[in-house]
């Protein structure tokens, strides 16, 4: 799995935060405000993210330029999906016991997109074993 590191995921805040392509001397002045960073250690990260394929880089003149590969969401789906596939036949389970640390906004988000899925797929998923009086995610979070 390719959980990032303190640094690693510090650099990568840094340039998710950013529209624009950043170079590592960018990188850098950003870092510098959180505290003392030598320019070679950012430089030599963003080196490493690269070849994780976690950002994306070209050439300007002598300077790289960096920019995530993917937007911050669609990674940390991807790590959470390795994650839930580490869980093998628990994958429910462990799907299920996030549920009750969500607040009502991101409910509300993810009810959204279960019923995005479910059109996708050809409906709204069965509710013959429904109880009266509750909802799927309180069934869910038990």
């Amino acid at each position: 799995m390719a959980v990032l590191g303190d640094l690693e995921h510090r650099i990568m805040e840094v340039l998710w935060s950013r529209e624009d392509p950043m170079s590592v001397r960018d990188v850098h002045e950003v870092l510098l405000a959180d505290g003392k960073i030598a320019y070679t250690t950012v430089m030599t990260v963003l080196d490493r993210l690269a070849k994780k394929h976690v950002v994306a880089r070209h050439q300007e003149s002598r300077a790289w330029i960096y920019r995530p590969a993917r937007s911050k969401a669609d990674f940390m789906a991807g790590e959470l999906g390795q994650v839930l596939d580490e869980a093998g036949a628990d994958r429910c389970e462990v799907l299920a016991a996030l549920v009750p640390t969500l607040d009502p906004t991101e409910l509300g988000a993810l009810a959204a997109a279960l019923d995005r899925a479910a059109s996708v797929l050809g409906g709204p998923p069965s509710r013959d074993n429904e109880e009266p009086g509750r909802s799927e995610m309180e069934r869910a979070a038990e």
